[in-house]
């Protein structure tokens, strides 16, 4: 071989400054190794879940909000709610972009407490709620409903949607001022999923889910008798039920939702 043969076949050389040293992706765990490998499944199951009914938007602000009346108070005591947190939180682990959930309980009041995260769900039950030793009170739905609506539309409005998961085992003494909220709340990129747990036969929110006068259907309700023996692809069936559809009537009237 001649040494212009031997020219072109050398290989030419690599091009330093088009070299890259990417980092390693980090992964988010939490301390408990048991919880992890719960998580991680439960994720899978999500994005299994958003894939079978089509969800056409990969982006979304979740929202966690949970009963604190007295008739509740067991369930936060017995694990009932810590295991419900740790199944809900996967949801935002697929939709948010900072795997974070914003968590509010309510009762005659409300109160917005610690974001969940990796680093605050390992017995965010008992360190977060139980240990502040607050009063379990009545069933109001509407005062932590206009705080939602106000941060997430007034203060702090997005072009992407805003998730909420409501969860409660009673209905509410503030009906009226509810319907009105959740109206209002028609004109925008909140979707409301109601969750029902226990035996109360929850008329108001049947009602709620099929309510009149909104600009488009902003809500779902779905009953749970016993959150705790649901399946965890059931739960997140019914949980992501009809979201894809209200997605469809956003677009349709101009109301943001692709970021």
């Amino acid at each position: 071989m001649g040494f212009l043969d031997f020219l072109k076949k050398a290989p030419k050389p690599v091009e330093k400054e088009k070299i890259k040293d990417f980092p390693a992706p980090t992964v988010q765990l939490t301390k408990n190794p048991e919880l992890n490998q719960k998580i991680s499944l439960r994720k899978n199951l999500v994005e299994q879940e958003v894939k079978r009914q089509h969800i056409s938007a990969n982006i979304a602000r979740v929202v966690f909000v949970l009963d604190h009346s007295g008739s509740m108070h067991n369930l936060y005591k017995n694990g009932t709610i810590q295991n419900v947190l740790e199944r809900i939180f996967p949801i935002a682990m697929h939709f948010d972009d900072n795997a974070e959930m914003e968590f509010y309980w309510f009762d005659n009041l409300y109160r917005e407490l610690t974001p969940v995260n990796y680093d605050t769900i390992d017995g965010y039950v008992q360190r977060v709620i139980l240990s502040r030793n607050d009063h379990f009170g009545g069933t109001c739905y509407a005062p932590v409903m206009q705080e939602i609506l106000n941060r997430y539309v007034h203060r702090d409005p997005m072009n992407i949607p805003t998730f909420v998961i409501f969860i409660t085992d009673g209905n509410n003494s503030d009906k009226k001022a509810t319907k009105t909220i959740l109206t209002e709340a028609s004109h925008y990129n909140l979707f409301w999923k109601f969750v029902g747990i226990g035996s109360e036969r929850f008329e108001f929110l049947e009602r709620l889910d099929d309510l009149k006068g909104r600009f488009i259907d902003n809500a779902n309700f779905v009953s749970v008798n016993q959150i705790q023996s649901i399946s965890d692809q059931l739960l997140y069936e019914k949980l992501l039920t009809e979201y894809n559809d209200w997605l469809g009537l956003c677009r349709k009237n101009n109301i943001p939702v692709d970021a």
